[in-house]
């Protein structure tokens, strides 16, 4: 229980709003509304500005690995490279294939995965 005069709670911290003086009320704050946290993230800040492109240049260009240097991923760009060439193009599958996933996921999703984690493939 929080103290009628306190403007945080004791337990977590949120800020708490005035109480108006109504009936039985002895003034002091009480909690504010909730709000999902989550929610108010910005994740195109955060990279998934770069889904987007990322994803696209995997479906069209993904056998060069295009998309993996969008994302900051050099070791993977230059193996994806390689292995187009050494399976004469077979390899831009890989890219269509990361290029759908990228795309298909949701912003949060994209950020924690490849942004944050730094999954290198799919």
């Amino acid at each position: 229980m929080n103290d009628e005069n306190a403007q945080f709670c004791s337990n977590c911290q949120s800020p708490l709003s005035p109480v108006s003086g109504g009936i039985g009320s002895g003034g002091g704050y009480q909690p504010m509304q909730s709000v999902n946290q989550g929610a108010m993230t910005d994740w195109k800040q955060l990279g998934a500005d770069k889904k987007i492109i990322a994803g696209i240049c995997g479906i069209l260009i993904g056998s060069l690995g295009v998309h993996k240097f969008i994302l900051g991923y050099t070791t993977e760009g230059i193996i994806q490279i390689v292995i187009t060439v050494v399976t004469c193009g077979a390899g831009g599958v890989v890219g269509l294939i990361e290029g759908i996933i990228y795309l298909t996921k949701t912003d949060e999703d994209f950020v924690r995965t490849y942004i944050q984690n730094k999954r290198g493939w799919f």
